[in-house]
């Protein structure tokens, strides 16, 4: 892979990041590029450390123990013990909690669980409902600009005493003594937020008005009018970018829980993983613990027939204390069994293995031993990439500039505009009224502006300045994750390493355990004098060292798998890997 087109590649994810819009001011451009350097500066720094390093192929150190063994005693070997020599076997489980019969188990592949837990697991079930929730927050935050339908009434009835007019005749009598006046008025229109910041209106109002005494030729007549209006500020909040910022802001909520979603899968598979091949060692180390038993229950045995010989009781108890201690870690891994199951079907949480129940899952599929291959470079940049927590670092970045954004634009003075039309229209009845309203003979122009600037002006600026270190630190903390991403892949790299040698290492030693037990057992074939020393101090042990070795082995066997889903998961992949298909948004808009 070429280490400048990688860079080229995070310099467009970063740019598409930082620079958000070409109609920032030059010193917000500015700050941009900085912090588009600085991230870059960093993602270098990874890559080109990395660069240099070979595509690995695991391997393993060849095992001078095994060096002298052909390999038909390998395969003889292998036969007796080891994770194949089980395969044909069936472990003892014990009655369950309920009573049941100890075929009462089900079998499941690593895929039906992995499937499964990603269709029910309750974890990954709550994480889909957050893009959801999201989405309700966006459409939220839409519907400010949504068109408002408005109506006002009201009904005054005035009744207003007045001193009597010193004006003689009908005049006097007009504007002077008690005056009593009713008004009704009906105002309905619409209005709407606009996302210049600014809001327009379409208004039209009717009222009746009745006055005694009369004053006017009309006792009672109508007024009507259609008003056309419109506001709007030309400093502090002008503009789409201000306004539809809690817009932007709830549509990144949702980029955000849909990456928590992507992250809470990618758990939720490796753990699954990791519960699958740990119920598989718990399985096959009860079938280990019963082979002992057996092998020391037989050895109990020849020693109780030989007890009126040459054993001491003192022996005998000795050989008994054996085959207890054993029994007791047969017990115990009988219930890490049935524990192991339980966890795995917590994470399934299949209908039709409820974790009530008793049911027991036994693994179908075996860990593989395949050597994998792996690049430092393509797996620290995969990971740059594909991790659902860059993801999220990024679009706390771009969250980060939108809201700096806006409290720059808070800093400005007020200033804002309006302009009102209006038609009127006066008439005895509405009809009239309406009738003189759409002559045009009598129309209103107002316009207004209004200023407001705080002295000082240091609420916004404290904002400003807030919101600038915010930034600041949402770069800081992209960095940081990315440090831990690269680290946790080279901690997942190096698992992968070592867990894959140490598999070598298990079985040579299991092989030479498992040899040095055929060799005893040849010994007494061959009529070996069964002393007590013979069968407690030297075939006991050897076959405990022979189980502690197998378990070392399907240990090991177990760690390699896991480790694989682990490099995988910090690769960011683990999902692809298991064939799931993940729409990172398909509803989602910038």
């Amino acid at each position: 892979m070429n280490t400048k087109r990688l860079l080229r590649a995070f310099c467009v994810s970063i740019t598409a990041a930082t620079l958000l819009t070409a109609c920032a001011s030059p010193m917000e451009r500015d700050a941009q590029e900085a912090m588009r350097d600085q991230m870059l500066s960093s993602h270098r720094q990874y890559v080109t450390a990395a660069a240099s390093g070979p595509v690995i192929e695991l391997s393993r150190p060849p095992s001078e123990v095994e060096a002298g063994l052909s390999q038909e005693r390998r395969d003889q070997l292998d036969a007796m013990s080891g994770v194949r020599s089980y395969e044909s076997q069936t472990p003892k489980l014990g009655a369950d909690l309920l009573g049941g019969r100890e075929d009462n188990v089900v079998r499941l592949t690593l895929e039906q669980a992995v499937a499964a837990a990603v269709k029910n697991n309750l974890d990954v079930q709550l994480a889909r409902l957050r893009p959801a929730i999201s989405q309700t927050q966006i459409t939220q935050a839409d519907a400010a600009f949504d068109a408002v339908v408005f109506a006002d009434f009201s009904l005054s009835r005035l009744d207003t005493p007045r001193p009597p007019s010193t004006v003689a005749g009908a005049l006097g009598a007009a504007f002077g003594g008690n005056r009593q006046t009713e008004n009704d008025s009906l105002t309905t229109g619409i209005r709407k937020r606009l996302s210049t910041g600014g809001t327009v209106s379409a208004s039209t109002s009717l009222a009746r008005n009745w006055e005694e005494p009369q004053t006017t030729s009309l006792k009672e007549y109508e007024t009507a009018n259609i008003e056309l209006g419109i506001t709007q500020p030309l400093l502090r909040g002008f503009g789409p970018d201000v306004n539809r910022a809690e817009i932007i802001l709830a549509r990144s909520a949702r980029q955000t829980s849909v990456q928590d979603l992507r992250r809470d899968l990618l758990d939720t598979v490796l753990n699954v993983e990791r519960a699958y091949w740990n119920l598989y060692f718990s399985r096959n180390r009860l079938l280990i613990q019963e082979r002992l038993l057996e092998r020391t229950s037989d050895d109990y045995s020849r020693i109780q027939k030989r007890q009126d010989f040459d054993v001491s009781p003192v022996r005998t108890t000795e050989a008994g204390s054996f085959v207890e201690l054993r029994r007791g870690e047969v017990i115990r891994a009988r219930q890490d069994v049935r524990t192991a199951s339980d966890a795995l079907k917590r994470l399934i949480n299949s209908a039709n293995l409820p974790i009530s129940g008793e049911t027991l899952i036994i693994p179908a599929d075996a860990p593989a031993d395949v050597a994998v291959k792996f690049s430092l470079l393509d797996a620290v940049t995969t990971a740059l990439r594909q991790r659902p927590e860059m993801q999220a670092a990024l679009q706390q970045i771009h969250d980060a500039a939108i809201r700096l954004r806006v409290a720059d634009n808070a800093k400005l003075p007020q200033l804002n505009v309006s302009a009102v039309m209006r038609f009127n229209g006066l008439g005895s009845s509405v009809g009239g009224a309406y009738d003189q309203l759409t002559d045009g003979d009598f129309i209103d122009y107002i316009l207004g502006a209004q200023f407001e600037m705080p002295i000082g002006n240091r609420g916004p600026s404290a904002l400003y300045a807030q919101r600038n270190l915010e930034r600041r630190t949402s770069v800081v903390a992209y960095q940081r994750a990315a440090q831990e991403v690269v680290l946790q892949v080279k901690d997942a790299m190096r698992t992968l390493l070592t867990s894959y040698e140490l598999i070598g290492a298990a079985r040579a030693a299991r092989r030479a355990a498992a040899d040095n037990l055929r060799a005893i057992e040849q010994q007494e074939e061959a009529g070996v004098a069964l002393t007590p020393e013979f069968l407690l101090d030297l075939k006991l042990s050897s076959q405990q060292r022979l189980a502690t070795a197998e378990t070392q082995e399907l240990q090991a066997l177990v760690d390699y798998n896991t480790a694989i889903a682990a490099y995988y998961r910090a690769l960011g992949t683990l999902l692809e890997r298991n064939g799931i298909a993940f729409e990172s948004d398909p509803d989602g808009r910038d």
